[in-house]
């Protein structure tokens, strides 16, 4: 009862100043354990997994992982500095400070909180963060990008993103791949739904994400070069399932990112943050209709945007 009250509390008090948010100017949580950054752009990225925080309150969770994605909240940041830097706008950022061994926020309820009360309302701020964030620019733009973005520590070097497909998924066959049952499935429906491309060519095609941040110097998979990732390989979890909605026009994958070479410097966050930028900015034209810096937009975009706009 006290968590359910807190919950309400937080939805009524946020909701109430939600016009008031201001692009770029953080706001929190309860006891600051959950940040966001609202935005400006039609791009959204949480970080789950990159909180230091270990309050004394809040027990360690005592099973699933609880090892943080070093240097992630990190990488998040300097991806959202870039951007910035670049188009003189912010996006939407989400970040769990939270350490992993207190909440892990890309699973369901029950194992990310594990019955504590703080972890829960924690956990219940970071989604809803989540939601405003796309919603914000679904409305602005009839479209979110939702990039969750954690850290791995295969043997190899790649960059893996994740459409909700795992590996065994990727080495069916392209016909199979372009059936409705995994369309359906993944993560980019709202996109294959709008594009010329097939699903195939979306999760591996030559303008597939995977294909442009190689051309960039970042091994990825899957891509043109590794159509279907060795294990052990991280398909996407809780939060772009739960997010990630074509009826809702959002769309997105999860990214894991390696660590040497990419996350464990400050200068080579930098430089995979400009490179995903850079590919951002091909990406977005190409498959979502608008660019990375929020126009022009596009006949899809505009007729989606009608849409959703109630009749007088």
């Amino acid at each position: 009862m006290k968590l359910l009250c807190a919950i309400v509390v937080f939805g009524m008090v946020f909701s109430s100043h939600a016009e008031d948010l201001v692009p770029g100017n953080s706001v929190f949580g309860q006891r600051n354990f959950i940040e966001y950054v609202p935005g400006e752009l039609p791009l959204v990225i949480a970080a789950p997994h990159g909180g230091r925080l270990t309050p004394a309150e809040i027990p360690n969770r005592t099973s699933g992982v609880t090892d943080i994605d070093a240097n992630t909240q990190e990488l998040a940041r300097t991806i959202a500095a870039v951007i910035h830097a670049e188009t003189g706008r912010h996006i939407h950022l989400v970040v769990c400070r939270l350490h992993r061994s207190k909440l892990d926020a890309n699973r369901d309820l029950a194992e990310a909180a594990q019955g504590n009360a703080l972890a829960e309302q924690a956990w219940q701020e970071h989604h809803a963060f989540i939601e405003t964030a796309c919603e914000a620019a679904v409305r602005q733009f009839s479209v979110a990008f939702l990039i969750d973005l954690h850290g791995h520590g295969h043997a190899d070097p790649r960059v893996e993103l994740g459409y909700l497909h795992n590996a065994l998924d990727l080495a069916d066959c392209d016909e199979a791949l372009n059936e409705s049952t995994y369309v359906n499935a993944s993560s980019l429906r709202w996109i294959v739904e709008r594009s010329d491309l097939s699903h195939v060519d979306l999760l591996r095609g030559p303008l597939s994400l995977g294909a442009l941040l190689e051309a960039r110097g970042f091994p990825a998979t899957p891509s043109p070069r590794m159509r279907v990732p060795t294990e052990p390989f991280f398909r996407g979890g809780y939060t772009i399932a739960r997010h990630c909605k074509a009826d809702k026009n959002i769309t997105g994958l999860q990214i894991e990112a390696n660590r040497p070479r990419l996350r464990d410097t400050a200068e080579n966050r930098l430089r995979f943050a400009k490179a995903l930028v850079s590919t951002l900015r091909e990406y977005f034209p190409k498959h979502l209709g608008i660019s990375l810096s929020g126009e022009p937009k596009s006949k899809e975009c505009q007729r989606v945007q009608a849409s959703l706009t109630p009749a007088q």
